[in-house]
């Protein structure tokens, strides 16, 4: 059995998602995955989701809500979440030109994440590249996390773009350890020279060195994502959870 919990970002099999839900859920299920974590609700409202979820026998860990939704609309937020059972709530993306515009962000994050915390939810926030670029001295990651209260944003690290974006994941994740509930497991391929991403365990991501800090991290779920995949993506999951089941 394996000792890290992990989950599959369905963002992964969005082709297979796109023509058809419930099979592509239940192919999941078959490929090793108990849990996931959804890339938004798309056509589907939550309740549909909860039913389709049940049916296949998966749960879903984390849902992606958009920065608009999370800072204008927290309470249908907490609304999704707990139609589904989610304990946590993550902004995939977001982007400023400069520092003060990354301190807005924070700051309406932080307010967001407050009411979301007195509703039972974490709010997270997921890292892509653009956020290890230099404003005034630091990275744009660190003007968003040092400006909003640990207990109302948190993060969602992910290990790929960290090292893309020409920093160590394992320098982040000790970095954020005590904020960081939730990390994206992605390996990288060895050409580099723009993002191509590759199977967990068949890149060039020093896995034993990630999982030795992320053991000591406040770290509840390993989530799974490809953000491309060069064959199957349901077969490229498959390859990664059996590299996660060997953790």
């Amino acid at each position: 059995m394996a000792r890290l919990p992990f989950a599959l970002q369905l963002y992964t099999v969005r082709d297979h998602m796109a023509k058809d839900i419930p099979s592509t859920l239940r192919r999941v299920k078959g490929a090793g995955y108990d849990f996931v974590e959804l890339a938004g609700t798309g056509s589907c409202s939550p309740a549909e989701w909860k039913k389709l979820l049940v049916e296949t026998r998966l749960t879903a860990v984390s849902n992606h809500f958009g920065l608009e939704e999370v800072t204008s609309r927290p309470a249908t937020v907490v609304e999704t979440c707990k139609t589904l059972g989610l304990r946590y709530a993550v902004v995939p993306h977001a982007n400023a030109e400069d520092r003060q515009g990354w301190i807005a962000i924070a700051h309406a994050l932080d307010k967001a994440g407050q009411f979301l915390r007195e509703a039972g939810i974490r709010l997270c926030y997921h890292n892509h590249a653009h956020e290890f670029r230099q404003l005034e001295g630091k990275p744009a990651l660190d003007w968003l996390f040092d400006n909003a209260r640990p207990e109302n944003l948190a993060a969602e690290i992910d290990t790929f773009w960290v090292q893309y974006g020409g920093s160590d994941p394992v320098e982040i994740i000790r970095k954020y350890r005590d904020r960081c509930p939730l990390l994206h497991v992605k390996d990288m391929a060895p050409e580099g020279e723009k993002p191509i991403f590759a199977d967990l365990g068949t890149g060039t991501m020093d896995w034993p060195r990630i999982f030795q800090a992320a053991n000591g991290a406040d770290i509840a779920w390993y989530i799974v994502e490809q953000d491309e995949c060069r064959g199957d993506s349901l077969e490229s999951a498959r390859v990664s959870a059996q590299f996660m089941a060997r953790q």
